[in-house]
């Protein structure tokens, strides 16, 4: 606790003696229509306050930039109450509501990307509950998204909203943020403190930790273009090929399109796949064009046997593009393993081609 010297106690009692009792009504209605008086006086000053604003957001995120796009979305989002405040120069709340959004925003971080399912989420998410920010600021510097200076900003936003909220002029008047004498003591000080402050910066810092903060709840697929692509063409093509293409109108009646359209799927991943898993497709093709043109001329024979080879080179290429995954996103397996069609349903012919028993 700081020494609170004589000087300093009178200069406060004088402030709040002037500031509550001397220039204002004691009626509760007069009171009130003062207070009244207070924000519309608050608000004759809006354009420069608007400016002053806006200002530090362009110095932070230039207009037109990819990262302005993403400071307005959030701001659109969750920033119109500390707008609000903001314009009616009720710093106080502001500064209340400012560490509030970073912490939930920052918690409900932590809570979407670390479950692993539906039992591990319960847990993680009532053990994060009892968190506040101050708990939580190291884990996003060590996850390299904040630096040092913002674990700071997060740590002194949140001391000086417990001692607004906790009604400690003291620690309101000692912050970093306040930039006071930490010689204030009575809880009516903190108001007249607050008001004083310029909460422009600390508006575009709050925003500045939760955009920084959104990156740990982007996929990683995102932030790795190789990652992606091969993402979404794996994904869309394993599906595909343990259907041996039976599913697809394509491969109906001996359709001479198939090929065409069998060669334009595997293509992609050929162009994204690694040398392993192209040698494996080429093989996959090869085969799957030998089992429709045993499906084609009634060969049942040959068609059970083609059948009962793809087993083991399915489950290969799986686990291939598996490992082609992981090069980006290490230790996640994500992706299921289909049931092999059942080929017995398509055996039954009809006009010299096959067609699926109902």
């Amino acid at each position: 606790m700081a020494k609170l010297n004589s000087t300093s106690k009178q200069k406060e009692a004088n402030e709040l003696l002037s500031d509550k009792i001397a220039d204002k009504p004691l009626n509760v209605r007069d009171r009130l229509n003062s207070i009244v008086n207070d924000i519309e006086k608050s608000l004759k000053y809006k354009d420069a306050k608007i400016t002053k604003l806006t200002s530090e957001i362009d110095k932070k995120y230039p207009p037109q930039s990819v990262n302005r796009g993403l400071y307005d979305a959030f701001s659109a989002m969750s920033m119109d109450t500390a707008y609000s405040l903001y314009l009616l120069n009720n710093n106080s709340a502001l500064i209340i509501e400012l560490q509030g959004a970073l912490e939930r925003f920052c918690l409900n971080a932590l809570n979407d990307i670390l479950p692993i399912n539906d039992v591990a989420k319960s847990i993680i998410t009532d053990a994060f509950d009892k968190k506040t920010l101050k708990d939580i600021a190291k884990y996003f510097q060590n996850w390299a998204l904040w630096n040092e200076d913002d674990v700071k900003f997060a740590i002194e936003l949140t001391n000086l909203r417990n001692g607004i909220a906790h009604k400690n002029a003291e620690l309101v008047s000692r912050s970093k943020l306040v930039k006071s004498n930490g010689q204030y003591r009575h809880p009516e000080s903190i108001h007249s403190l607050m008001s004083k402050v310029d909460c422009s910066e600390y508006i575009v810092r709050t925003m500045e930790l939760i955009i920084k903060a959104s990156g740990l709840a982007t996929p990683s697929f995102i932030k790795q273009p190789r990652l992606h692509a091969r993402y979404q063409i794996y994904t869309s093509l394993i599906g595909e090929i343990y259907n041996l293409f039976l599913t697809n109108p394509y491969a109906q009646n001996g359709n001479p399109l198939f090929e065409t359209y069998l060669n334009d799927r595997l293509s992609k991943a050929y162009v994204v796949g690694s040398d392993e898993l192209v040698e494996q497709l080429q093989e996959y093709r090869k085969k799957v064009l030998l089992f429709h043109k045993a499906l084609e001329t009634r060969n049942d024979d040959e068609s059970i046997k083609l059948h009962s080879e793809f087993g083991g080179l399915l489950h290969s290429i799986l686990v291939i593009m598996r490992k082609d995954l992981n090069v980006d996103l290490p230790n996640r397996e994500i992706l299921e393993e289909p049931n092999l069609i059942d080929v017995k349903q398509y055996i039954k012919k009809s006009n010299g081609s096959f067609i699926q028993n109902k």
